[in-house]
């Protein structure tokens, strides 16, 4: 059987590895490697690299561009060359940062990649992000047993263009683990693999019975000589195909991919499991695989997978929201959640999801998960100080608040005795369209170019206190919350340096066009404090810290 492992740069570089004859020549683009870049400044699994022996077979491509990168910042590394080109081998090997401009290789797809990276990854900030990509990437290497011929490989690969994929490794070993009675693992773990549509009949759309009954006989079914291996995987001989959906009616988007997903069940199920899935396959092996739990996984995985299509909201694919209950006031807290690109909550909330009765249980149950979060994040620090900190201020706070501030408007147009809202105009309208979205840019609604007036000073104005510093930098009254909002990077741009009043008419626009309203927060605050000023901004610092207060009672 093949062997698969996977990798990081630093566990290769003693690797000696050829591109053979019969591949085709390198031909990546200034996109390909920018992209590269640019996805490698967090964990990214770039893909399956397939060799047999020294040979590469699939991955030509990659490996040559982390080649190219490593040598362009002088760190060791692998070492790559052509089975047939003696001239280029010896300018791969010598390769140094200096040579990039002036490369003549006899592939004029290195040599355009070469003066590529010399002309656009010169400074400081640009050579850290080519960094950031080299410790980043990771990948699994699938070793070819020698009775395949790597020629006819590598034309199959070619053929069906695709990638293994972390889960892909998985099915294979959970089939091969399992194989005696379990006859539709593969069909059903394809199924559950489609995170964009619906898995079971009971949800929204999903039209197919005989999944369904395969799940309600705990897929169990008589069977001899059932081998699925991960080179059959690879040439695509296992396909799911004998059952076919139209599934042009419920194509969805999903909030979770489903690695992610599969670690959110081992963790459902009792094991402690990583939620990042940088190291999947290994994981699973350790905890799972070896562990005789195989058959507990598969179980809650069916399971598990039909509970978050019912209970767990989805786009479609106009990026308008789906989800079981249609009330907006569920969405919002889940919105709250998936913004913060954590799959904790996930875990907490499909354990019990089934048992909570009418919608008001779940929003309970999920603003209990949430309040533990505020909590972790808090815990023995000052909220004040965490949340006056300008643009380092932790972005959870700034959604919480404008959920708490959204539950809150819907409160008061109905009745409410506290109004935070009082006074201010188009209540239903601005309740009705704001979501949740993920923002990530904090901006300062008093401009930090015009910190004018008593903006200017730090707080007390005393610029030697140290009591008014926070990790060694003094605190500027610029910084306080209250004169803080999250907007999208694109919105902080074309908001940037206008006036407060300048800010205050564009909101307004907002308001009564078709753009989203990104920050309650901001929007309360100009229009409930039009002379905005230091005064005023401490004056909503305040009533927003209570608030944030009040929702951990």
């Amino acid at each position: 059987m093949n062997k698969i492992t996977e990798y990081d740069l630093s566990k290769i570089i003693n690797m000696k590895l050829k591109v053979p004859f019969f591949q085709r020549d390198y031909t990546w683009d200034s996109e390909n490697l920018k992209s590269l870049i640019d996805d490698g400044q967090k964990e990214l699994y770039i893909g399956n690299i397939v060799v047999q022996n020294d040979l590469i077979i699939d991955g030509q491509q990659r490996l040559m561009s982390l080649y190219l990168l490593n040598k362009f910042i002088g760190e060791e590394c692998f070492n790559i060359c052509y089975e047939v080109d003696d001239s280029d081998n010896d300018k791969l090997k010598n390769l140094k940062k200096e040579k990039f401009e002036l490369m003549e290789f006899q592939m004029s797809g290195l040599n355009n990649m070469c003066r590529y990276i010399s002309r656009n990854y010169t400074n400081k900030e640009k050579i850290e992000k080519i960094n950031n990509c080299l410790k980043n990437v990771y990948f699994t290497i699938t070793e070819l047993s020698d009775d395949i011929n790597p020629g006819r490989y590598f034309e199959a690969m070619n053929t069906n263009k695709q990638q293994l994929k972390h889960h892909e490794i998985l099915k294979a070993k959970f089939v091969e683990k399992l194989s005696n009675g379990y006859l539709d693992i593969a069909k059903i773990w394809d199924y559950c693999s489609d995170m964009n549509s619906y898995f079971m009949q009971d949800s929204l759309y999903c039209k197919d019975k005989k999944i369904d009954f395969i799940i309600k006989n705990n897929i169990k079914k008589e069977a001899k000589n059932i081998q699925i291996t991960i080179n059959e995987i690879l040439k695509e001989q296992v396909l799911a195909n004998d059952v076919n959906i139209d599934k042009k009616d419920y194509e969805v988007k999903s909030i979770i991919k489903f690695e992610e997903f599969l670690c959110v069940v081992a963790r459902i199920i009792g094991v402690d499991m990583p939620l990042q899935t940088k190291e999947l396959v290994k994981n699973f092996e350790d905890k799972i695989l070896s562990k005789e739990l195989s058959k507990k996984f598969i179980k809650a995985l069916f399971k598990y997978r039909r509970l978050f299509d019912k209970y767990v909201f989805k786009r479609d694919l106009e990026n308008k929201y789906i989800q079981k209950f249609g009330d907006k006031k569920l969405l919002m807290i889940q919105l709250l959640f998936e913004v913060q690109n954590s799959n904790e909550w996930l875990v907490e909330y499909l354990k019990v999801c089934e048992s909570l009765g009418d919608v008001n249980q779940h929003i309970g149950k999920l603003e209990e998960i949430d309040k533990e979060r505020m909590q972790a994040l808090i815990k023995d620090k000052n909220l004040e100080n965490l949340l006056d900190q300008g643009t380092d201020t932790p972005h959870y706070f700034f959604y919480k608040l404008d959920y708490l501030l959204w539950k809150k408007l819907g409160e008061e147009i109905t009745n409410s005795e506290f109004k935070i809202w009082d006074g201010i105009e188009n209540q239903k309208s601005i309740y009705d369209k704001f979501y949740i979205t993920k923002t990530g840019s904090v901006e300062h609604i008093q401009p930090q170019s015009k910190t004018i007036g008593d903006f200017e000073d730090f707080y007390d104005g005393d610029k030697n206190n140290d009591d008014k510093k926070d990790n060694g930098r003094k605190k500027r009254k610029i910084d306080n919350f209250g004169n803080l909002a999250l907007l999208t990077s694109s919105r902080n741009s074309s908001l940037g340096n206008l006036e407060v009043n300048e800010k205050k008419a564009k909101i307004d626009n907002w308001i009564k066009g078709e753009q989203s309203i990104q920050s309650l927060k901001m929007l309360l605050a100009l229009e409930k404090y039009p002379d905005w000023n230091y005064g005023e901004s401490t004056t909503h610092r305040k009533e927003m810290i209570e608030l944030l207060k009040d929702s951990l009672n």
